[in-house]
Formats: structure tokens, C-alpha cells, sequence
């Protein structure tokens, strides 16, 4: 009976460094390069400084194309909008009137035409306040996240300055540096898994660019006889699945498989 345990004892332990010795052997055929997220950003922002009245979102927020993100203060170009508005209806009326004694010939051509011009210049004035006043309210031009509030309610709102930063989600990148022995492995259109640091993740992607320049850089051997200098070309993959949860600047990595020594790069 002893003899029976013992034996199963050493067969036990002869699996397990069977599978040890597997795993070992497999870790030494793959290799794991690390890149990390981006993301097209966009600041959200207007042509017309004012002091912030009012913000509608936070960071974090998902937002839609159009939507209202922040409001500046408008009441100075209202009062400015309600004298054009006044001022445009006495010039109907007048024009009104001065046409009238123009059919009677009792006023010259000459009066038509200044109230016609000033009618003009008033509308066009109007016109060019209403954009103004359009522009006072903000919005997003894309569907994205809110990655960053950069002003805060009360404070002055330069030209060109964002008020929040938006994270277009549906654009976002992996960007790695393979070596060229591993390129015929990240081929343009290929799609490939990734994974995030946690390894619980699987992210899709699918290679759309490999940057021709390749940065000449040192990388270390994965072979005793390998320790040459290799080149590394910049690949960047874009995110096929939601990339809501991938933060720019966030770390993922790729497994491929390490190159047998002397294999060339086409395969």
C-alpha cells in the first residue's frame, strides 16, 4: 500500500514538472511588448471671451455631438440686441412713411436709399450679435468623454482657451515600438489582441500604420548570440471594440512570438 502512494507521489511530481518545464518552454517562444493609449482630444472651446456663467458637465461625463457644455455671461450683448431690435422697427416705419411720400413725390429718391442703407447696416449688425450670442453658449463638436474641466464657474474665458477637454472615444489608438524581426507579425490591416496590465481585459485592435522611420535604439537580446543593435519601428493600432474604458497615457501589451534566431522578417 505504502509502495502505491509513492508511486502516485512520483507520478504527481513528474506532472508537475512536466507542466512547469511546458510553461518555461512556452514563456521562452513569446515575448510581450508594452505600449500605451491615446486618444484624439479636442478642446472645447469658442471665439468669444466672456465670463463663465454657467458649466454643464464634470469630468467623466459622456457627451453627444451638440450638446450645451458651458454658457458665457450674455447679458451686456442682450441689452446690446434689444436697442438693434427697436432701433430696426422705427426704421420700418419710417421707411414705410418716406416711401409713401416718395409715390406722392413729395421726397426725393435720395431719402429712399439712406433709410434703405441704414435698414441694411442695422439688420447686418443684428445679424453678426445673434452669432455672437451664439457663440457665447458652448458645445461639444464631437460624441466623447469630459477628460478634463479646465475653468471653473466665475472665471474669465480668453479666445481659444477650452473650457473642458473632450476624449473622442470613438478614435482611440495603441501605439507600440516593435522590432523589425517581429514586424511580419503586426502586418498593416492585421488584427490583433490586447491586453491591459491587469491582464483581465481583451482589447481588439487592428494595425493601421507602421511608421516607415525607424528609430535606431538598443534592445536587449533575446538570444545569447543576438546582441546586435535593432531598429524599431513606431506601430499604431486602432481600438476596434468600445474604447470608453481606455484612458489616454493607460499601459497595454501585446504577446508575439520570438523570432527563431537567423529567421528573416518576411516569415
Amino acid at each position: 500500500m505504502n509502495a502505491v502512494k509513492l508511486t502516485a507521489k512520483i507520478l504527481i511530481a513528474l506532472i508537475v514538472v512536466s507542466l512547469v518545464a511546458c510553461s518555461e518552454q512556452e514563456e521562452k517562444t513569446i515575448r510581450d511588448f508594452y505600449g500605451y493609449i491615446e486618444s484624439t482630444q479636442i478642446n472645447v472651446t469658442t471665439r468669444i471671451p466672456g465670463k463663465i456663467t454657467d458649466i454643464y458637465v464634470d469630468e467623466g461625463d459622456y457627451v453627444k455631438e451638440g450638446d450645451t457644455v458651458a454658457q458665457l455671461d450674455t447679458k451686456e450683448l442682450e441689452a446690446h440686441r434689444q436697442a438693434l431690435l427697436a432701433r430696426l422697427k422705427n426704421i420700418k416705419i419710417n421707411r414705410k412713411r418716406v416711401l409713401n411720400l416718395y409715390n406722392a413725390g413729395a421726397v426725393p429718391k435720395q431719402k429712399v436709399d439712406e433709410i434703405e442703407t441704414n435698414y441694411e447696416i442695422v439688420k447686418d449688425n443684428l445679424i453678426a450679435l445673434e452669432s455672437k450670442l451664439h457663440d457665447m453658449t458652448i458645445r461639444t463638436p464631437i460624441d466623447g468623454v469630459v477628460n478634463v474641466r479646465v475653468l471653473e464657474v466665475g472665471q474669465m474665458m480668453p479666445p481659444g482657451m477650452p473650457v473642458v477637454i473632450v476624449t473622442d472615444t470613438s478614435a482611440t489608438y495603441a501605439r507600440f515600438s516593435i522590432p523589425e524581426s517581429y514586424l511580419n507579425q503586426v502586418e498593416l490591416g492585421k488584427e490583433v489582441n490586447l491586453k491591459t496590465v491587469n491582464g483581465n481585459d481583451e482589447i481588439k485592435a487592428k494595425v493601421i500604420q507602421i511608421v516607415p522611420v525607424a528609430d535606431f535604439a538598443t534592445h536587449t537580446p533575446t538570444t545569447a548570440s543576438d546582441e546586435r543593435d535593432v531598429r524599431s519601428f513606431t506601430v499604431k493600432m486602432k481600438i476596434e471594440n468600445d474604447g470608453k474604458n481606455l484612458k489616454p497615457g493607460m499601459s497595454v501589451y501585446l504577446t508575439l512570438k520570438i523570432p527563431k534566431h537567423g529567421e528573416s522578417n518576411n516569415g
